[in-house]
């Protein structure tokens, strides 16, 4: 399922992640990356997203989406994902599922992080290898930032598992909002908060929250309900 905020949103972007199904090759020709970003350009006509950022690796692609209403995000993603799947079962004469898990969303809730999200998706194929620099690689909409990044902020990606998500929102959030976890552990107000995310947006267990912030399940419990 996907991971995404059901009742609890305050950010209109989120940093999208689909993977190929066993971390197969997925966009095995230029021409089947070709055809993926055809798709989600054509859908967005349809539905109202707008694609801020993408990057398409041979088994993983990375989007900054901007979408209004988180409904509008699930129906571009389940009619991307499902029509490019027949396209691509169809050429190799295969069938079954072609992506992992559908998809993976993170929510975007500061303008510096959306910058460094971009960052960190023109860079993949720089990370991979493939390339030296994020402007050389072909199946990107790369656009030059002018801001200054911080280059701590880290992301999900594709071989995170649950776990790892988790410890990383924490540290997120704890970076953008300037604050250490013992001190977080008095402000009830940004504890819920966070709680409400992990929760909400990344179906995190409330006992597994209060493991990641080392405080009594009871404690958790009652602020997710006040």
């Amino acid at each position: 399922m996907p991971r995404l905020p059901r009742s609890y949103i305050k950010t209109s972007f989120f940093h999208v992640i689909t993977q190929g199904i066993n971390k197969s090759y997925i966009f095995e020709k230029a021409e089947d990356i070709k055809y993926y970003i055809k798709i989600m350009y054509h859908l967005t006509k349809e539905q109202k997203i707008k694609i801020v950022g993408y990057c398409i690796m041979n088994n993983h692609a990375h989007m900054l989406i901007k979408a209004e209403e988180i409904k509008e995000l699930s129906k571009y993603m389940q009619r991307l994902n499902t029509k490019y799947g027949k396209y691509y079962n169809k050429k190799y004469s295969r069938v079954g599922y072609v992506f992992r898990d559908r998809y993976r969303a993170e929510g975007i809730y500061t303008e510096k992080y959306l910058y460094n999200c971009l960052k960190y998706i023109y860079n993949n194929p720089v990370k991979a290898g493939i390339c030296k620099k994020a402007e050389d690689y072909p199946y990107s909409n790369y656009k030059r930032i002018d801001k200054e990044l911080n280059e701590n902020y880290t992301f999900i990606d594709v071989d995170d598992n649950d776990e790892d998500i988790g410890e990383k929102i924490i540290k997120n959030f704890l970076k953008e909002n300037e604050i250490e976890l013992v001190d977080l552990k008095r402000n009830k107000r940004k504890l819920k908060e966070l709680i409400i995310i992990l929760n909400k947006q990344y179906n995190i267990s409330l006992r597994n929250i209060a493991k990641k912030v080392h405080m009594g399940r009871e404690t958790i419990r009652r602020l997710y309900n006040e």
